[in-house]
């Protein structure tokens, strides 16, 4: 292995566990006693073991207790569970590695280790030599059992669970104790801003609009929202400013003041633009006219307005149908997700160019950056269809 064992998540060997995808009827302990599973217990989210309150008998007795899962042997004193109490009730110390050894509790007491290598299916045992050489993304190469087909079911899982986090994102900018239309103007404005201050000035950002917004209905003109826009912000170099401000590392397109006066430009559109135009004017047309709306230089840029027709129009009109029970407005907002096309930083999509799947299929799908963020960076192997087509084959 290339890297430290301790770095990879144990979620793949709790899962092996939890959905009994052992060899029950050979199961035996390192030193060669029968193992029967009647309950592999609670999965423990929290602090202490395992799995808690498990049910198996070892040999001719029958345990009640708790379960500890490792990838090796010495991870049982790595994490320091020989001198914890809370593992004085562990009957069972299961582990991927081979052993010949046993650990013991704190109160001195030996544990019987079950190593599940030999009890699993060829497929599985592949998936995982592959997933301990490479566990960022197991799936890549040449592997036989990589499957296109689960492959794009799984980005079009990710892209759709990527536009519902997006629309749960939105609500939280959402104030119930105004009117809804103010609302969700109130909550588009903050999500737009949002997107302006990615990645190094997004609470700034959040906390400019969400004041822009309170103090919208006292500005005359667009002239004087920036002006205000700006004051506020303290980007000028105000003492009075609460606003501080990540100004290293930012692109000149990224620096906060062009993107405080294009958050203005659009919140002066949404505020002047007839609420109902919203609901029943077409989309795309909305979008442009509002970037158009930008006078400011630099301007938007493609590459951003993409990303923010996307993660935050898309998901807010989605939201307005809601709000305003328009299945139709909901249906159009999912269909344009489904079907938009964003240019993703090649970076990020580095990982999946060592597969044998199309770029075709991830390269411009929004769905590519969660399916990333939520599954293969974070190792959750076990809920992608990709890893149950595999361990299927």
């Amino acid at each position: 292995m290339n890297k430290d064992h301790h770095t990879y998540h144990e979620n793949l060997l709790h899962w092996i566990w939890k959905n009994h995808h052992l060899n029950h009827q050979q199961l035996c302990t390192v030193d060669d006693q029968d193992i029967i599973v009647h309950n592999p217990g609670n999965h423990n989210k929290s602090d202490g073991p395992d799995f808690t309150n498990a049910e198996i008998t070892i040999g001719k007795l029958r345990w009640y207790g708790d379960i500890e899962i490792h990838w090796q042997l010495s991870d049982w004193k790595t994490h320091h569970h020989h001198r914890d109490q809370n593992f004085n009730k562990v009957i069972l110390h299961i582990v991927y590695e081979d052993t010949d050894q046993t650990v013991r509790r704190a109160d001195g007491t030996d544990i019987p280790t079950l190593c599940i290598s030999t009890f699993l299916s060829r497929p599985l045992q592949t998936f995982i030599k592959q997933y301990r050489r490479q566990p960022q993304l197991p799936c890549a190469g040449n592997l036989s059992f990589i499957s296109k087909n689960a492959f794009s079911q799984q980005l079009e899982k990710a892209h759709k669970e990527y536009f519902e986090q997006k629309i749960n994102d939105l609500m939280e900018f959402y104030d119930p104790s105004l009117p809804p239309s103010k609302a969700w103007k109130k909550m588009f404005t903050i999500g737009l801003f949002d997107g302006l201050g990615i990645s190094h000035n997004r609470l700034q950002m959040q906390k400019l609009a969400a004041t822009l917004s309170t103090e919208i209905d006292r500005m005359d003109n667009l002239s004087a929202l920036r002006q205000r826009a700006i004051a506020f912000s303290g980007i000028n170099g105000s003492k009075n400013s609460t606003i501080n401000w990540n100004r290293k590392g930012c692109r000149p397109a990224n620096h906060p003041k062009p993107r405080i006066k294009q958050g203005s430009d659009m919140l002066w559109y949404i505020h002047t633009l007839p609420f109902e135009d919203w609901l029943h004017k077409d989309p795309p047309k909305l979008w442009k006219n509002m970037e158009n709306s930008i006078t400011t230089t630099p301007t938007l840029g493609q590459q951003r307005s993409a990303i923010l027709f996307g993660t935050v129009f898309l998901p807010a009109l989605y939201s307005l149908g809601n709000l305003f029970y328009s299945d139709q407005l909901k249906n159009r907002s999912w269909v344009m997700w489904r079907t938009h096309r964003v240019s993703l930083p090649k970076s990020l999509i580095r990982i999946l160019q060592a597969t044998e799947i199309p770029a075709h299929t991830y390269a411009q799908k929004l769905g590519t950056i969660y399916q990333l963020r939520s599954y293969c960076y974070p190792k959750q192997c076990q809920k992608c269809k990709v890893f149950k087509s595999a361990i299927s084959s």
